[in-house]
Order: C-alpha cells, then sequence, then structure tokens
C-alpha cells in the first residue's frame, strides 16, 4: 500500500488531492484489495481499522443495485443495453473501490503522531503529545470527510459517515484548514474506530510511550 503520509509531517488536515490522484489511489486499492494483498505499516506504526459498519450499508446497497439492474436491463432497449452495462459496471467501480479505499486507509499511530484517515476523504495529523483525553463515544456528526460540527465551535469531525465513536480532547487547539473558511481551532476531535475500546486503549499507550504489540 502506498502511505500517503510522510515521517515529517505538519499538524492539522492533510491538503486535499486532485482527481487524478483520487482515481489512481482508487484503481490501486482496488486492485490491492481484490489481490488481498495485506496492509503494509512501516516503522512502529499501528493500525486502527475504521468503517466496517459504513461498508456494511453500502454493500447491502450495492446488491440491491445489482438486482435492480438485471431488472432495469430486461426493460431498456437492446440498443442501449451497451450503455446500461458500461454505466453499471462503472458505479460498481467506484462503489467498490470506495470501500477498497476505506479498509486499505486504516487511522495510523506511532511514538509521535496520530493519522485519522478516512480513504477517499482528507486526513487529519495528530501529535500524540497534543491530545489530552480519549474515549469511546457513540455520536453523530452530519456530513462526511473532515469537517465542523455545528454545535461545537472548537471540534471537528473526521470520518467516512456522519456516524463517530471516538472523542479526543487536546491539551492545546490545534489548527485545523478546513475545505472553505478560516481555520478551525480544535479542541476535540471526533472519528471512528471498528473497536472503540481497543483503539482508545492503543492510543493511551502511544501517550505513555508505548505503541509495540
Amino acid at each position: 500500500m502506498h502511505d500517503d503520509t510522510r515521517s515529517h509531517v505538519h499538524a492539522g488536515a492533510m491538503p486535499r488531492r486532485s482527481a487524478l490522484t483520487w482515481s489512481k489511489t482508487m484503481l490501486r486499492d482496488l486492485a490491492a484489495w481484490l489481490a488481498r494483498k495485506p496492509v503494509a505499516l512501516s516503522g512502529a506504526r499501528r493500525s486502527i481499522p475504521h468503517s466496517a459498519d459504513a461498508r456494511t450499508i453500502i454493500w447491502a446497497v450495492t446488491a440491491a443495485d445489482l438486482v435492480t439492474s438485471v431488472v432495469v436491463d430486461a426493460m431498456v432497449p437492446p440498443a442501449y443495453r451497451p450503455l446500461h452495462l458500461i454505466w453499471v459496471v462503472l458505479s460498481l467501480v467506484m462503489t467498490v473501490g470506495f470501500c477498497a479505499m476505506t479498509m486499505r486507509t486504516p487511522h495510523l499511530i506511532d511514538d509521535d503522531t496520530l493519522y485519522l484517515r478516512t480513504g477517499p476523504f482528507r486526513a487529519l495529523v495528530i501529535p500524540i503529545n497534543q491530545i489530552q483525553t480519549v474515549r469511546a463515544a457513540h455520536g453523530m456528526a452530519q456530513s462526511h470527510g473532515l469537517r465542523r460540527l455545528l454545535d461545537q465551535d472548537d471540534a471537528v469531525a473526521c470520518s467516512v459517515s456522519s456516524a463517530t465513536t471516538m472523542a479526543l480532547e487536546l491539551t492545546e487547539p490545534l489548527p485545523v484548514q478546513l475545505r472553505k473558511g478560516e481555520p478551525i481551532m480544535a479542541r476535540r476531535v471526533y472519528f471512528t474506530a471498528d473497536q472503540p475500546a481497543a483503539a482508545a486503549e492503543l492510543i493511551r499507550r502511544a501517550m505513555h510511550g508505548d505503541t509495540q504489540p
């Protein structure tokens, strides 16, 4: 897996990718997922899987769409069926590719940094020494990706779907540049982990200087 993070990175939001870069990443992750290649981790980094619940919903919707497509194909005039087939294939590639990106882009943690990653969306880099507390906290934050919280001026969410399962309290405000407007000075960060209790324990261990298995 190509690692979008670097050895030396600035805290805060990582920049947006171009459409071409995004497409290349999706196709690469899709190919790696189909080949069942393990996700590569460099150095002392550990992974924190996320978004399994969102993928389950997407798989269910995709299966229903495929069944519907078979019915629709029988109703489409023969001359237009190749176009309909192309549309179905493209939709399937995009959907499965989206899921592959979330599976192959887990959050990462090492001795110094927590990388909150969303696969197809943006990422957030948080120094370990700026984390004051971490806890499991199931909630909802409208929209997806890296965004502000409507009911909290000093908080952001970084997740694939609107659901969040983890909350970080920071020792000092972290400047987070969103797509529009001025940076948010975030004191709280909400994100997702497939196993919140295990993720919280891993982050706490990193806060105490222990990220080894």
